[in-house]
């Protein structure tokens, strides 16, 4: 339970520090610079996602294949240097100026490192080693914040900010990550076609549902940015990192329990459903805790962090409110579902909600804007986490009940 904690504590310093940069960026450097490093995270995060095949979950639940830590990693060096060409043929395709384009180079270096770094926390994931990957989000989170502060202030631009990135996740991986991988180091096992051929069918699911989620969450962005201003787009991220800073959270704890639960879920099944819903009551209660914090404070938060621009956005914190309790949710059910090897369904409701999100972003952000951002991610939350549901009954009923 200590350990969890400590990862738990970790992740959300590792979130405060992702949000503080947000805060530097907007007080140093201008609401234009946020939104572009906004939109950053939105080119890329569907790319990177999707280079990382969802190893984290497929590595700990998979259940039909038996490969060394060794192979997937081979798989993942394979799908992170694709990642790397895309993102380079995406920043040429896309319109930036080359100031723009070398910082977005700098961010696609960076999130290579750190997907290498992400499958090291898979091998300790799969073997329940939790500690790592607390000490490591601590030192990253110290290191990080105090390069990426000294970088801003001293530089005042954003691609020393994104530079200081780059070179914070670097020492952390070589330094220290590296000495607790499972595969390095060791003799790597050839990786054969069909080797390849296996993990691909059998992650490629939860590939696409990470795609589509990414997309899903990303596609308001591009309509802010399209249709309005990147300004815009800039105080939408701001207010939204609540969201992320509550997804991070959440992500940890799953990472904490995955492996558990679905051991529980393999030898009892009841054991797994007696767990998995006091995990539903213990966020609940951190949820009802959250919200009154939010709702009281939210705005004067915002202002005090932010300044003063970000007056008057009383609405869209209690659209933010409405958010999170759906955002926490479809995490817990995401996992629920990984665990009992439901990945293509996954693929189908995600499909449906970036459907959703395409046409209620069309039909609301266009005209209303910030508020019908927030709207629209409510929406398309209500209609996952319902999808969700429906399949878990359905599961349980015919699937575990017989």
């Amino acid at each position: 339970m200590r350990v969890k904690i400590l990862n738990v504590i970790g992740t959300i310093l590792l979130a405060i520090n992702q949000w503080v940069q947000i805060i530097l960026i907007t007080r140093l450097l201008g609401l234009y610079e946020v939104g572009l490093f906004s939109y950053f995270l939105a080119l890329l995060g569907p790319f990177v996602l999707f280079s990382r095949f969802m190893l984290s979950v497929l590595v700990p639940t998979q259940r039909k294949l038996a490969y060394d830590y060794a192979v997937f990693h081979q798989f993942r060096n394979m799908t992170n240097y694709a990642f790397v060409l895309c993102a380079v043929v995406l920043m040429i395709t896309v319109d930036l100026s080359i100031y723009e384009s070398i910082c977005l180079f700098i961010f696609v270096i960076f999130k290579f490192y750190e997907n290498k770094e992400e499958f090291i926390y898979t091998e300790n994931i799969a073997e329940s080693r939790i500690s790592f990957l607390a000490y490591s989000k601590i030192y990253k989170s110290i290191l990080t914040i105090l390069l990426f502060a000294g970088a801003t202030i001293t530089f005042q631009s954003l691609i020393a900010a994104i530079a200081s990135l780059l070179i914070s996740q670097v020492i952390i991986y070589y330094l220290y990550d590296l000495k607790f991988s499972f595969s390095e180091g060791r003799v790597k096992p050839r990786m054969t076609s069909r080797a390849f051929r296996n993990i691909f069918y059998l992650g490629i699911g939860l590939s696409i549902v990470e795609v589509l989620n990414s997309l899903v969450s990303n596609i308001p962005r591009y309509m802010i940015e399209h249709f309005h201003s990147i300004e815009t787009l800039g105080i939408f991220a701001t207010i939204m990192y609540f969201a992320t800073i509550t997804n991070n959270v959440v992500v940890a704890i799953c990472e904490s329990v995955v492996a558990a639960l679905s051991r529980d879920a393999e030898n009892s099944i009841r054991r797994f459903g007696r767990s998995f819903v006091r995990l539903c009551g213990i966020f609940l209660v951190l949820i009802i805790i959250g919200e009154i914090i939010l709702l009281s404070f939210g705005t004067d938060i915002i202002v005090f962090v932010y300044g003063d621009q970000f007056i008057g956005y009383q609405y869209e914190i209690v659209l933010l409110g409405i958010l999170l309790f759906f955002t926490v949710y479809t995490k817990l059910f995401e996992m629920a579902l990984s665990i009992f090897n439901i990945y293509n369904l996954q693929v189908v409701l995600q499909g449906v909600t970036f459907i959703a999100t395409g046409v209620f972003s069309i039909a609301v952000i266009i005209p209303y804007g910030l508020p019908g951002a927030f709207i629209v991610a409510i929406i398309t939350q209500v209609i996952l986490i319902s999808g969700q549901l429906v399949v878990l009954l359905y599961h349980w009923k015919y699937k575990v009940g017989t």
